[in-house]
């Protein structure tokens, strides 16, 4: 697989939604996407979010300001997930487990992962996803084998945020902010963090 496809000029992008956030896809793209628990946010929180996020993309941009638009919402929304709301399952060793597990087990068959990051209320995921794929196919398979297998019912949120990294320099620096995230939070000898599941750290 290939690992360092970027955005093109000619690209053809293919949006799609699934309620407040637009979905942007690209064939034969790099990722960064977050999917959280459904009471990792408070919903006066979520709707404020999403609330400005809508307004801030009604305005005409170019493709890169609607990716900077993307970006910081991304960042904006992490802070709050970052602050430990709900019930934090993935605190739990067990959990937490099978939802790495979930995410290695197809690496390099059907996407390739660059860095990964199962937080106590949310998961951070940056792979290549090749030709032909669709991501919300891939996600769908993580949350409902986890949710199974974790057996509490219905436990993700339905809504998620993704965005394609652009270039080299955002490849690095997503990846660089994926794998810190729990220094950031707090959490001391996090170990639900990583780089693809057959290959060492990437540098």
């Amino acid at each position: 697989m290939r690992h360092d496809n970027f955005i093109v000029p000619d690209g053809r992008f293919v949006r799609r939604s699934r309620g407040r956030l637009p979905h942007w896809q690209l064939d034969g793209s790099t990722y960064f996407l977050t999917f959280r628990l459904r009471d990792s946010l408070p919903k006066h929180i979520a709707i404020a979010l999403f609330r400005e996020r809508e307004q801030m993309m009604r305005m005409t941009m170019t493709a890169s300001e609607r990716a900077e638009v993307d970006r910081l919402f991304g960042l904006k929304l992490d802070s709050y997930l970052d602050q430990g709301h709900g019930s934090c399952i993935f605190r739990d060793e067990a959990n937490a487990s099978i939802v790495a597990g979930a995410l290695q087990f197809f690496d390099r068959a059907r996407y390739e992962l660059h860095a990964w990051c199962v937080m106590p209320n949310h998961v951070h995921v940056m792979f290549y996803l090749q030709h032909g794929a669709e991501l919300e196919w891939v996600l769908h398979s993580w949350k409902s084998y986890t949710a199974h297998e974790i057996g509490r019912g219905v436990i993700w949120q339905r809504e998620y945020f993704d965005r394609i990294v652009r270039d080299a320099q955002d490849f690095r620096s997503t990846r660089t902010y994926v794998l810190n995230n729990p220094v950031k939070a707090g959490l001391r000898n996090w170990k639900w963090v990583g780089v693809g599941s057959s290959r060492p750290d990437l540098g």
